[in-house]
């Protein structure tokens, strides 16, 4: 049996408890429904597949989304139960790091890979409007996709995964601690705009949430 869970985005800590009420009382009653995971993608845009109104205009960032529901499912008793996963422009060693130490059990790449793989950000993904990838990364116009070497890209996204990878041991060896699981917020020390240092996590991100 596969685990089986949902995406979303979150746009207010009452807005998700009412979600984690839901799974509490399916979990409590013993009702199929309970997700195996929940992936978290952040509001603040994506490729040109989303519409331009809701890029960057719905939705938390995902360590704001992320640190609510850490917060609110382990406030439900209901934290063993799922899986957080978290995405959302997590492109360097350091913004994994942030994000598991806020909370996340995993996190997944698309646009580093796609990046490293010859994204050019162009915003006209094949699809939608008849546009097509220009560098024929995302595309099945037959031309555009004779053009891009697969070999060539193929060797650059293994470079990029190897470094990203050497680059989170290198910050946990730094940290002092052996597992990425191991990483908390007591690892984390935040600056705000105005230059405020923030030791308790907590407090920096729940007034970083209210403004």
């Amino acid at each position: 049996q596969k685990p089986v869970g949902i995406k979303i985005i979150i746009s207010s800590r009452e807005g998700f408890e009412e979600f984690a009420c839901e799974i509490n009382e399916r979990n409590a009653k013993n009702i199929a429904g309970v997700p195996d995971f929940i992936s978290i993608d952040g509001g603040d845009g994506g490729t040109a597949t989303a519409p331009l109104f809701l890029m960057d205009r719905v939705g938390l960032e995902v360590n704001d989304a992320i640190h609510i529901a850490n917060n609110v499912l382990t406030e439900f008793g209901i934290r063993d139960k799922v899986k957080l996963i978290a995405a959302s422009k997590i492109l360097t060693p350091d913004d994994i790091a942030v994000v598991m130490a806020l909370g996340a059990d995993f996190i997944y790449i698309a646009r580093g890979f796609m990046m490293s793989g010859g994204c050019i950000r162009a915003r006209v993904c094949s699809g939608a409007a008849n546009h097509q990838c220009p560098v024929g990364l995302a595309t099945q116009d037959k031309k555009l996709r004779s053009s891009y070497l697969v070999s060539k890209h193929a060797i650059k996204t293994a470079n990029y995964h190897k470094h990203l990878l050497a680059g989170v041991k290198t910050l946990l060896a730094v940290t002092g601690i052996k597992d990425v699981k191991d990483l908390t917020k007591e690892h984390l020390t935040l600056i705000d705009k105005n230059g405020f240092i923030y030791t308790d996590i907590n407090r920096y991100l729940e007034k970083k949430i209210k403004l």
